[in-house]
């Protein structure tokens, strides 16, 4: 069966941090431990809810900036700071603009209620992809296999005829069991070369 499309991840897969200056300045400032400010964020009982859509992500800022103990204006500074570090792989991009129109281009990812439009307007990511879920829009979170289910609906396309990238080894194994080519991303030359292996394997 000749692959049709190749679905990516963003976090960890197309977008990295490149450091964590920005979070550091804050767990200085904070007095939180070292690399603990993303796990803090991350790991509320909000964040999930917000990836799910159950709730907006100025909701989570809230929950932040009380636990936190800021003001507005501080919590504002610090909102930004936090992605501000987030940089696009442009070489695993340039590989992935090389793969259209031959092939369509899909996005599953866990993300809050702003990340379409915050992605769109750094990184264009919608001037290069033809399908995007993201997962606080459709209320489901991967590895449900219903966002899959439904990504590839919205491709027009089989499973069998797919290729899945994610940094996360079990939504890798949900896309494989769904009939995908998985592919978990441990970094760019190889992610690059496993998608292309698969491609030259069946071709379109």
């Amino acid at each position: 069966m000749p692959i049709r499309a190749v679905i990516f991840d963003i976090g960890g897969v197309i977008i990295h941090e490149e450091s964590h200056d920005n979070r550091h300045k804050w767990e200085v400032r904070l007095d939180l431990p070292l690399d603990q400010l993303g796990h803090f964020v991350f790991g509320l009982e909000a964040a999930a809810h917000a990836a799910s859509g159950e709730i907006s992500e100025v909701e989570v800022w809230k929950e932040v900036g009380d636990k936190l103990g800021l003001m507005d204006d501080q919590l504002a500074e610090l909102r930004r700071d936090f992605w501000a570090d987030e940089q696009l792989d442009t070489e695993l991009v340039h590989f992935i603009q090389s793969l259209r129109p031959r092939y369509k281009i899909g996005i599953i990812t866990n993300a809050w209620s702003d990340a379409r439009s915050i992605h769109n307007s750094r990184f264009k990511i919608n001037t290069w992809v033809d399908v995007a879920i993201y997962s606080a829009e459709v209320k489901l979170v991967k590895p449900d296999a219903r966002i899959y289910q439904l990504t590839l609906s919205r491709l027009g396309v089989r499973a069998d005829e797919c290729v899945f990238v994610d940094d996360v080894l079990v939504n890798v194994q949900t896309a494989q069991a769904l009939g995908m080519k998985g592919v978990q991303c441990k970094d760019t030359q190889q992610t690059i070369n496993d998608i292309q292996g698969y491609l030259n394997d069946h071709p379109a």
